[in-house]
């Protein structure tokens, strides 16, 4: 996914590939009474809620409707990115089959919240899996099969080539099931390369009742035969038969099980990329954010007629560090990027705090997001990523209030974190960034500090009159991209806010002030929009390339600290005197 302040609730995006019909009978069927459980007025007849309301699931980050509908538009979004970047690159048709099918995960994944216990929050992966093989799924099942679509077309392609040793709606069963995996406690990231192992995880999930499941006697992740207490009439031979196609040797069944676990990838990832900040609410639709005198979480409770709210704050790191995380997504290039509500607190001690308690949900995202991408497994028969897992980096965005907020998260992540050390970098901030900028941005080529590029910049930039002696070159080039930008292509708008300052490496910038004032172009390795960005205010012009050319894009919060550096009068006369010496007589 682009970075973005927020994707709206997806709709569109997601009926491409998941029937309306089918998208509302589960939505009202299973995520409706998620919200509905964590209401006020049932949580205030709750003995476990009102012995622990911070310890409740119902003052936990969103399961309800919401919350799906972000986590599958996050999906579609994320597995376009990640489709050749992260991921071996797919035809058409199986990278259909792997969206369509991470969808119907996406739908199944949470639905055990419903049970707003502590155990029903353990259990809730495997309740989902035993969802897929219950008859309330009957109905669905025996729809897709009937209508077709990506998924059931693939099945029905595999068969035809290597037939299955179970049934077809078992195996679909099968494939709804492994939502489990979205659990990173109950699937972790290393048995996604093990298809062996990741076979009789699941044979032990799905094989086993829900009654032993509960009793916490029974490690899913544990050698040995499931009990065959569950599901089992569905095979004539529960062991040797199902799940059967992760360790198949057949050719299809091997791609096929390929997509399947690349698109459990994207679904964790996914899942830890859910929307937070100023969209961070509980399941009931409870607003949870961050208090400024203490850097703790506020949860602004609310009756169900909205004529009572209770301001409840507390000590709890998770939600206060999540309250405080803006956004969190995957790039263009495929780095984690993470942006913060706010850098500055009112006293230093809420301000560690604050800091603790980023860090520690950056971490999380970061392993959950990371290692879904890791993997030493290469697809059969497709070209590797791009970009590797353990290559991607952290990107820690510097909240304008406070940019040094983001190096005090990076150094907490790194010193309880070492694996990551080398990966977590603070970053320009991009906070109300207009997309079409944003977007530009990332898709832009880094300049290293340390490369003749940077050097030369440099030179031809203080060749047009830009102050550079003495300056940090790694400061200054740590978030400069080059991006090439086409013919016509609006860099700039009036009135937008002041996000980067442009610098043209050869001509091609023109500049269309308001106010009445004439267009004119602008030469070469001259900065343009740096008066917006020094006076923090909005552009007062439109900046267009009236040909193709390659500009650095220097965000505006970088110039200010690093590249802006007027001259003072004396040190302008004599630099003028330098370069334009008086004319003879």
């Amino acid at each position: 996914m682009s970075v973005t302040d927020g994707r709206g609730d997806g709709l569109e995006s997601i009926d491409e590939l998941l029937p309306p019909r089918l998208r509302e009978v589960l939505e009202e069927q299973y995520w409706r009474p998620i919200g509905e459980a964590a209401i006020l007025d049932a949580l205030a007849g709750d003995s476990s809620f009102l012995a622990d309301p911070l310890g409740h699931p119902a003052l936990y980050s969103d399961h309800g409707i919401v919350h799906v509908r972000d986590i599958a538009a996050g999906f579609v979004s994320l597995a376009s990115i990640a489709n050749g970047l992260l991921l071996a690159r797919r035809p058409s048709e199986r990278q259909a089959f792997l969206v369509s099918y991470g969808l119907l995960l996406t739908y199944l994944h949470d639905v055990g919240m419903v049970d707003q216990t502590s155990v029903g929050r353990r259990l809730h992966p495997i309740y989902a899996a035993h969802v897929a093989y219950g008859p309330d799924l009957d109905g669905l099942v025996a729809n897709l099969l009937a209508t077709g679509g990506p998924l059931v077309s693939r099945l029905d392609a595999v068969q035809a080539e290597a037939p299955f040793v179970a049934p077809l709606d078992v195996v679909l069963r099968e494939l709804l099931s492994l939502s489990v995996a979205h659990s990173k406690s109950t699937v972790p990231a290393p048995l996604l390369d093990d298809r062996g192992a990741f076979r009789l995880l699941a044979q032990r999930v799905v094989l086993t009742d829900l009654d032993t499941h509960r009793s916490g006697t029974f490690d899913v992740r544990a050698d040995g035969d499931p009990p065959l207490t569950a599901n089992a009439d569905r095979y004539a031979d529960p062991l040797g038969q199902s799940f059967a196609w992760l360790e198949s040797g057949e050719f299809a069944q091997v791609q096929l099980a390929d997509d399947v676990v690349d698109a459990l990838r994207v679904l964790r990832a996914a899942d830890a990329l859910r929307q937070r900040g100023t969209s961070l609410k509980t399941s009931a639709g409870y607003e949870i954010f961050v208090d400024a005198a203490t850097g703790e979480a506020v949860y602004a409770l609310r009756s169900a007629a909205n004529d009572e709210v209770y301001l409840l704050r507390g000590s709890r790191p998770g939600n206060a560090g999540e309250a405080n995380v803006r956004l969190a997504a995957v790039t263009e290039t495929g780095h984690l990027r993470i942006a913060f509500h706010r850098g500055s607190f009112l006293r230093p001690e809420a301000a560690r705090y604050a800091t603790d308690c980023a860090a520690y949900v950056v971490s999380d995202i970061a392993d959950d997001v990371l290692t879904s991408f890791t993997t030493e497994r290469s697809a059969v028969g497709l070209e590797p990523p791009m970009l590797a897992g353990d290559a991607m980096q952290v990107q820690l965005e510097r909240p304008s209030d406070g940019p040094a907020f983001a190096e005090q998260v990076a150094r907490v992540v790194a010193a309880s974190h070492p694996k990551l050390a080398d990966r977590v970098v603070a970053a320009a901030d991009l906070e109300g960034v207009v997309r079409e900028e944003r977007d530009r941005y990332h898709r832009g080529v880094p300049v290293e500090p340390s490369s003749q590029e940077a050097r030369q910049a440099l030179e031809q930039l203080a060749r047009h009159g830009t102050r550079v002696e003495g300056i940090d070159i790694e400061a200054a080039f740590a978030d400069v991209r080059r991006v090439r930008v086409r013919s016509g292509e609006v860099l700039a708008s009036i009135g937008s806010p002041p996000a980067f300052v442009y610098v043209a490496t050869g001509p091609g910038l023109r500049v269309r002030p308001g106010g009445g004032y004439r267009a004119e172009s602008v030469g070469e390795w001259v900065p343009v929009g740096t008066t917006g960005v020094i006076r923090r205010a909005e552009r007062n012009a439109e900046v267009t390339a009236d040909r193709e050319v390659d500009v650095l894009l220097i965000p505006g919060e970088c110039y200010v600290r690093v590249w802006f550096r007027p001259y003072g009068p004396d040190e302008l006369v004599c630099e003028l005197r330098t370069r334009r010496p008086p004319a003879a007589g």
